[in-house]
């Protein structure tokens, strides 16, 4: 309790946030010592208590797509600092300026994400400098019922999906995901909105051997954006295999959704977190603790905004993060402190006069979609330089190509 509320906190000790909480006067490093006695294991396994789907079908129809609920899966990094304990337990990645060691060992943290509420469903972490599929593994277990996964494009390779085959069955599950553009595959039959059911034979990379075949629904399209010179060919894989039911111009579209989940890393890093990145843990174990704390009151924070979105009759993406985070930890030393003096039926109604304050002050206005220039500020490959940041209204059209796999 005490961890998630210092997280959501953004300031102070964990003592203190620990003694605004519950009043018990603790020290930080008694508070390690009892950390550090049952290890992250133990939070781990409370995790998916707290990390579980908000989005209703009724009133969350962003969040669900023909019926099935929209996830995601991508990774981010946090620093870690250049502690004893963790420089022995962590591994420095080469940086990518002459392959010298980066100033900070990360954490790389893989998140399934409930799209349209961004609500965190599972965790997994990585220290030993592997690439996002490994943590990512852990989470197709983790995939709620009836989903539907669009996940990175770093997923597209038939390998991975023949591994998340059996989730995916077990659950109902169905995804899009974009592919490289020379994968072979064989293509069987030409559907009626310009698809193709497709062969796809998973080699495991480790021996060579054809594990088996997918069957899938291939998709190509050529997105044009207003004032580009050229259109982006895009290559999609579907386990969904009905035109009708999930048309391929709906799907191409859709694909665009799982950039919802870079907007809930930056929530969950600026607005969170805010400290740049950077951990304050010493240890690997209070690394793990913290960015779990931080996953369980994003997973808070996602509630209370649903509850305003719902209060509001507005889309969960119209509330203010930032509003509804600084009026939940305001309301959680309120009630704290007023233990003994509120009935539960006066926390009940101040409960409900908190959420109505930004129902009316806090929706963020329906913005028109931009489109950003492709490049860095400080390059260390090909990307251009960006010298001045500019963003343009974004008018998109999607034409489905019927090319023969």
């Amino acid at each position: 309790m005490a961890l998630a509320y210092h997280a959501l906190s953004r300031r102070g000790t964990f003592a203190a946030s620990v003694r605004v909480l519950t009043g018990v006067v603790i020290s930080d490093a008694a508070l390690s010592m009892r950390k550090a006695s049952y290890g992250w294991e133990l939070l781990a396994r409370l995790l998916p208590r707290v990390l579980r789907p908000i989005a209703d079908p009724s009133a969350d129809t962003g969040a669900f797509h023909g019926g099935l609920r929209l996830a995601a899966i991508d990774g981010t990094r946090f620093s870690l600092r250049n502690t004893p304990g963790i420089s022995a337990a962590a591994v420095k990645p080469k940086s990518g300026k002459g392959g010298t060691p980066c100033a900070f060992a990360p954490v790389l943290c893989s998140v399934l994400l409930e799209l349209g509420t961004h609500c965190p469903l599972a965790l997994s972490m990585g220290w030993d400098g592997e690439g996002e599929p490994t943590p990512a593994r852990e989470l197709f277990d983790a995939l709620p019922p009836r989903a539907l996964l669009p996940p990175d494009r770093l997923y597209g390779s038939p390998w991975l999906l023949w591994e998340l085959g059996p989730a995916l069955k077990s659950w109902e599950s169905h995804f899009p995901v974009r592919v490289r553009d020379n994968i072979k595959v064989k293509g069987i039959s030409r559907l009626s909105d310009g698809s193709w059911l497709v062969e796809v034979p998973a080699h495991d990379p480790d021996t060579g051997d054809t594990a088996g075949t997918l069957n899938l629904r291939e998709i190509r399209a050529q997105i044009m954006v207003e004032e580009e010179p050229a259109p982006q060919s895009v290559r999609l894989w579907t386990s969904l295999p009905d035109p009708e039911s999930h048309p391929a111009m709906e799907l191409a579209a859709l694909y665009a959704r799982r950039w919802e989940q870079e907007l809930f890393f930056r929530e969950l890093k600026s607005h969170i977190h805010g400290a740049a990145g950077l951990l304050q843990a010493q240890t690997i174990d209070g690394a793990a603790h913290e960015v779990m704390a931080l996953m369980m009151a994003a997973a808070l924070l996602a509630g209370q905004r649903r509850g305003v979105a719902v209060h509001a009759g507005v889309p969960v993406l119209r509330v203010s993060p930032a509003q509804v985070l600084d009026r939940t930890e305001s309301l959680f030393t309120v009630l704290e402190a007023g233990k003994g003096l509120l009935t539960s039926e006066q926390a009940a109604e101040l409960l409900r006069r908190v959420l109505a304050q930004p129902a009316a002050t806090a929706l963020v206005k329906p913005r028109a979609p931009r489109s950003c220039q492709r490049a860095v500020r400080q390059p260390v490959n090909a990307w251009p330089k960006m010298r001045t940041p500019t963003s343009r209204k974004l008018i998109v059209t999607i034409a489905i190509t019927e090319t023969n796999p």
